[in-house]
């Protein structure tokens, strides 16, 4: 028989095992809990209100004139701006669980209401690393309009300060967000299969 000093250590292992089982069921529930359904989100009473546009625009190739990459609103239609130049815009119905999805990763787990241009702005000029002044580098915009709340974020050069500050967590985040919304603006573009 194993001596108590031996069945000590195990019984510890064996509890924080079951902590941590007990702790991965209960925040994996939450997280399949946040993107149930579109009443988890106020988007107010008008179904045409644009809640999300988001424009990468200015430097070499400037497209600002056919509105922004993409624009969503209340009613889940979407709209991106065509691949080539002077074709019309791209328009497609988003379901309410992909809209719903959609607003759960941008506002909920990347945090987009809570990201602050300004205190961007700040972390960077507080570092040892001045904001990049770049001739041709574009601004990424991402205005969020929900009923009962806004948000108006806009950076310079956002890759190139990413890559630059890669500890400021907001700047990060925004980059990702970035990031996800222009592969939905490239999907909504993509040919019908």
């Amino acid at each position: 028989m194993p001596s108590k000093d031996f069945l000590l250590p195990l019984t510890r292992i064996a509890h924080c095992l079951v902590f941590l089982w007990a702790c991965s069921l209960l925040f994996g529930a939450g997280s399949a809990l946040q993107a149930s359904s579109m009443n988890d989100w106020n988007l107010g009473p008008d179904p045409a209100a644009t809640i999300l546009s988001f424009d990468v625009s200015g430097g070499q190739r400037p497209r600002s004139a056919e509105g922004p990459l993409l624009e969503i609103s209340a009613s889940g239609a979407a709209s991106a701006r065509a691949r080539q130049p002077g074709q019309p815009r791209v328009t497609v119905q988003l379901s309410a669980k992909e809209l719903a999805a959609l607003l759960d990763t941008v506002v909920t787990k990347l945090g987009a209401l809570e990201i602050d241009a300004d205190a961007i702005h700040a972390a960077i000029a507080a570092t040892d690393k001045p904001a990049m002044r770049i001739a041709d580098a574009s601004t990424t915009s991402l205005t969020l309009t929900l009923a009962d709340k806004h948000r108006n974020i806009s950076i310079y050069a956002l890759p190139q300060q990413a890559s630059r500050h890669p500890n400021i967590a907001a700047l990060q985040r925004f980059h990702e967000i970035a990031r996800r919304l222009r592969e939905k603006a490239a999907a909504l573009n993509a040919p019908a299969k």
